[in-house]
């Protein structure tokens, strides 16, 4: 019988959770992802297992990440030998477009595609495959045409599926309750409409309602786990047991395979999923987690359930196509990125990686970001290839430009600098805090400052670098225009170079490449004239420094300006940083700053970006240049924002390249670093700079 003395309450109290997050099921990201509150209770299913560094994430050792160091893990007895497991090299596909999924899965065959993920508009929920409608049996029939075409080319076919799906607010966790029996018939029901179907990618973060949002009022949960009908059972265990569940019809019944993915919007998620899918008992799955935890913000720690979901193998989900860093328009040719990503998941009983390889229509193939594509490939087949060794692989195969041949270095760079252009245009000194879509923002307020952008709950180490971008004073707003122009002054520098790989490339080849290195340059102007002004903006307070209001209304001209450069420039395709949508940031801030402010023209960049003119595995030379005698210091380390050892340089005369050299870099990992110039009583730091540094 339920014990219902204390629905009604819990109802009101949860009726605005579930709204949020049962809503907005295409969002741009495809995750359905929503503001949520955070739940009371540390979710473990050991309640003396509670050490928790201080993000809420289950602690990692490194290559064991084992959840805390207070119990022994119930894997003691498995070793993880990554020869026990097929290599995993998977592409998800999202566009319902039948045409373009084939297509798709017949290119995926040229880069060793073993595993296909059919999600997003061809399916979110199991559930999108039962029914006699007819949206449901065209879905039905396109998602057959998949797997069969994935099955052609000897790849294994998946969908996504979102639990809970088709229940109420209260659920009875109780193994005998008949709302097990309804959702295990949802699964039989879709497989014997997708017979030829290999399994499932079974997720709870974004569903309709994910299970620590549920609540038990019934006898079993009662008695066993307390009347708190939030903790009963706790949310690691509600994890556990609605895997459980599903993972007994669609393995043991039905003899599919089962993927977890762990999706996670808050720290505390991280924490649930490891504990509760560390206790599975009964079901053979295998882990399924975003490189950086949350979302794809290059700048989020390694998810913490990679290697921790208990005696199960690991696979890293990865966004090749640029969904928050330009969607392929704006090219991202990031394998170091990628790279770094991936040794984590070497380290963390990582078997392989699947990948997203479009944002509706907007695909990775055929453009710069393929080399993503191909080496993520590389890897999985091979995770001791050199960086060095992709490059030079992608470029003769998609660029035919061999090693050694005229215009492969220059092109190399053009491309490689892509990466550090799209980190200082989408995101503030490493806070993602703009537009959630990739574009320039539309005004001053922040989309994703306080929700994705919310870093410091992810890394209590970027707290100061958070606070500042929340209340800027003048200092601030000078090292977001400094970040800005090291995007500018690279963007255009790339623009330089690309032209002259004219008459070396197809023609084809290389007038995509002028185009997209055009629309880079623009763009990375049109960033670093919104993030002046909106920074100027949240710092100008009283109006007492004339600098800051000269500074918007130079960001002003300089947006418009940029209008006009861009309707002249063969842009006209294009659909990130338009003119169009400079002027919404223009008409929509019209307001700020009163009419005849006179323009003040910012300095000049005071520092130039770190440039690598050298690399090994224990270090690195490098080069950078101010506009002015200063005095300059080295931070560097593994981590950001805190570097963690510095170096200091002395004073170095102006307009003159310094070189320097970081002699005890660690071997084949990520080392970071940023350079800072004091003249006189002014201090500026430069942005962040990334090292991939080659093995031994």
């Amino acid at each position: 019988m339920k014990r219902g003395w204390m629905i009604v309450a819990i109802l009101l109290g949860l009726c605005g959770i579930i709204a949020c997050s049962s809503s907005d099921n295409d969002a741009i990201d495809g995750d359905s992802e929503s503001d949520r509150p955070t739940v009371d209770g540390d979710g473990d299913i050991d309640p003396n297992d509670g050490d928790r560094d201080d993000d809420g994430a289950s602690e990692t050792d490194g290559d064991e990440s084992e959840s805390d160091g207070d119990r022994e893990p119930d894997v003691e007895d498995w070793v993880f030998n990554r020869d026990d497991y097929d290599p995993v090299n998977g592409w998800i596909l999202l566009d319902r477009n039948e045409t373009a999924m084939l297509d798709t899965i017949d290119t995926a065959a040229d880069f060793g595609v073993n595993h296909i993920q059919l999600s997003h508009d061809l399916i979110m929920d199991i559930d999108d495959a039962v029914g006699d409608d007819a949206d449901t049996l065209a879905r039905i029939a396109t998602l057959n045409a998949g797997i069969a075409r994935a099955h052609e080319h000897g790849m294994k076919a998946y969908v996504w599926a979102h639990e809970f799906t088709g229940v109420s607010i209260d659920v009875c966790f109780d193994p005998a309750d008949p709302v097990w029996e309804t959702r295990a018939q949802q699964y039989r029901v879709a497989f014997s409409a997708m017979p030829d179907l290999d399994g499932v990618i079974l997720m709870f973060g974004s569903s309709d309602l994910p299970p620590w949002y549920a609540f038990c009022s019934c006898d079993w949960c009662v008695d066993n786990y307390g009347d708190d009908p939030l903790e009963s059972p706790p949310p690691a265990v509600k994890v556990q047991l609605v895997a459980q569940a599903i993972g007994e019809v669609v393995v043991n019944e039905l003899g599919k395979e089962l993927f977890i993915r762990t999706f996670v919007h808050e720290p505390n998620e991280v924490a649930w999923h490891s504990d509760g899918l560390r206790e599975v008992e009964g079901v053979s799955f295998t882990g399924m987690h975003k490189g950086p935890v949350q979302d794809w913000q290059p700048y989020n720690p390694h998810h913490a359930c990679t290697g921790n979901v208990g005696s199960h193998p690991s696979v890293l989900e990865l966004d090749l196509a640029g969904e928050y860093y330009g969607k392929s328009e704006l090219p991202w040719a990031a394998p170091g990125y990628y790279w770094y990503r991936l040794e984590h998941a070497w380290k963390n009983r990582g078997i392989g990686a699947v990948a997203r390889v479009q944002r509706g229509s907007l695909h990775a193939l055929g453009t710069p970001n393929e080399v993503n594509l191909y080496a993520v490939a590389e890897w999985v087949k091979n995770p001791d290839l050199p960086i060095e060794s992709v490059w030079d692989g992608f470029l003769e195969s998609y660029y035919a430009l061999a090693p050694q041949a005229d215009g492969q270095a220059t092109l190399k760079q053009v491309l490689k600098d892509t990466f550090p252009i799209r980190r200082k245009s989408h995101y503030v000194l490493g806070i993602w805090a703009l537009d959630k879509g990739s574009d320039i923002p539309n005004g001053v307020a922040l989309d994703q400052f306080d929700d994705r952008g919310d870093m410091p709950k992810w890394d209590a180490d970027w707290t100061d670098v958070w606070n500042a971008l929340d209340r800027p004073n003048k200092e601030t707003v000078w090292q977001v225009w400094q970040e800005g122009c090291e995007a500018v002054v690279l963007a255009e520098v790339s623009l330089t170079a690309s032209a002259d790989l004219d008459g070396k490339l197809a023609t084809d080849l290389y007038s995509d490449l002028a185009r997209r290195m055009r629309h880079q340059y623009y763009a990375a102007r049109a960033w670093r004239a919104a993030k002046l002004f909106i920074w100027a903006n949240r710092a100008k307070g009283d109006g007492s420094d004339t600098d800051l209001p000269g500074w918007m209304a130079w960001a002003r001209a300089e947006l418009e300006t940029l209008i006009t450069e861009m309707a002249a420039a063969d842009l006209g395709t294009i659909t990130l940083a338009t003119p169009g949508r400079i002027q919404q940031f223009l008409d929509n801030t019209a307001n700020l700053i009163p009419d005849g402010t006179a323009v003040v023209v910012p300095e000049g960049l005071m520092l130039s970006p770190v440039t690598t003119t050298a690399l090994r595995s224990d270090g690195a030379d490098f080069s950078v240049s101010v506009n002015q005698a200063a005095t300059l210091t080295v931070e560097w380390g593994t981590e950001i924002p805190d570097y963690g050892q510095t170096v200091e340089l002395g004073a170095v005369p102006a307009d003159t390249p310094t070189s320097f050299s970081l002699s005890d870099l660690p071997s084949r990992s990520r080392a970071v670093l940023r350079v800072r110039a004091t003249a006189g009583d002014e201090t500026t730091t430069g942005g962040d700079y990334w090292v991939f540094t080659p093995a031994q």
